[in-house]
């Protein structure tokens, strides 16, 4: 089975060329500067209530669940959540028989139809920069010095940075209520993913109640700026074979992130990095860290490293592949420095040594789980 653009999302369109990209951007047309926060409004009364579930009765969802093969998708019944985390004690994890990645880390589903996550930047010395959780706002309460924070912020800070693109994991709660920030983004050259509507584990739920976070998404997304992501990331990277067969018939391939954060040894593989952009210490520890990892690896967004131009069903959106990012940074061929963890305790965490290699202090890093990073054994 192929995934197929979404159909329900055929009557959406989104805002004129006049203030949203309708290609990718020309980088010498980019410009840094503030949002113009009124450049497009949504009708917010026609969306669910931001940050929860959405209701699984509205007609709109009701039409794409007809629309869904459920043959074809596993009967796996929703997780329980106990004492805060989701309960694996019962789950078969020797055979892993619905590719479970919050109780085994798989990636390859089992169901043959889907294909495997994307967790990694196949080529050694590329990096996959990537923020999750954003368009990001502070909401309450705010202070002046809060608000610096706020997004075009981070999206500036790369674009003075060497014009840096990224992929983006946004949630459409998010996306409702900072409509001007996601098309900034877009406009920018970035990559837009979906990243659920209310952020919740998405195997606890019913097949009704993913479709609604994962349509939603898609709607705002695409009714704010016009394109139509392929890809989505499930939060805390929870997802089975039930949840990929919902996203992958709505379109849409899971990406992931390595989970081995242990025993850093990157002379053994290739890194890609899972980032926020969802508080004001998570932006100021992306600011610092983007200069340093750039004279290291040769950064890029995650389709890019992957080599895949199209990450929209829109087919105008072509973004670099990693013929175009080679020819633009001919000194990206440089010799990598890697971290060598030969002589250090077999149990340092990965943050320890990221933190030592540049030199950050891993008193403000910690307390906020600021940033994981994932290396990749080719």
């Amino acid at each position: 089975m192929f995934s197929t653009s979404p159909i329900w999302l055929k009557g959406i369109h989104g805002p004129p060329s006049s203030v949203v990209a309708q290609s990718y951007p020309d980088d010498d047309r980019i410009k840094a500067g503030p949002l113009s926060e009124d450049i497009y409004q949504l009708d917010v009364k026609s969306y669910p209530e931001p940050n929860k579930q959405p209701s699984t009765d509205h007609s709109e969802v009701q039409s794409v669940l007809r629309l869904l093969d459920f043959s074809k998708i596993p009967s796996i019944q929703p997780r329980k959540v106990k004492d805060w985390t989701l309960d694996v004690s019962k789950y078969d994890v020797a055979h892993d028989p619905d590719c479970w990645w919050s109780a085994t880390v798989c990636k390859k589903p089992k169901v043959k139809y889907i294909p495997e996550d994307i967790y990694m930047c196949p080529r050694k010395g590329d990096w996959g920069l990537n923020y999750d959780d954003g368009p990001y706002k502070a909401w309450w309460p705010t202070t002046e010095k809060d608000k610096e924070y706020d997004q075009p912020r981070l999206y500036n800070y790369l674009l003075q940075h060497g014009k840096q693109k990224a992929t983006l994991f946004f949630v459409g709660s998010n996306v409702l209520k900072f409509p001007a920030a996601a098309i900034r983004a877009l406009n920018d050259g970035h990559v837009l993913c979906s990243h659920t509507w209310s952020h919740p584990q998405m195997t606890t739920l019913t097949d009704a109640e993913v479709v609604a976070q994962l349509y939603w998404t898609q709607k705002v997304i695409k009714e704010t700026t016009g394109v139509t992501p392929k890809c989505w990331r499930p939060p805390y990277g929870d997802v089975d074979d039930r949840v990929r067969a919902i996203a992958w018939q709505m379109g849409m391939r899971t990406i992931l992130w390595d989970q081995d954060s242990f025993d850093w040894n990157l002379s053994g593989g290739h890194i890609s990095a899972k980032q926020h952009e969802n508080s004001n210490e998570t932006i100021i520890m992306s600011e610092k860290w983007l200069p340093r990892i750039q004279k290291s690896f040769r950064v890029m967004p995650i389709h890019q490293c992957n080599n895949d131009p199209h990450p929209y069903w829109e087919e105008s959106w072509v973004y670099p592949t990693l013929k175009e990012q080679s020819e633009t940074h001919k000194s990206s061929d440089k010799k990598v420095k890697f971290v060598d963890n030969s002589s250090r305790d077999k149990d340092e965490t990965l943050v320890t040594s990221l933190a030592r290699k540049f030199d950050i202090n891993l008193a403000t890093l910690l307390p906020f789980t600021v940033i994981t990073i994932a290396y990749f054994i080719a």
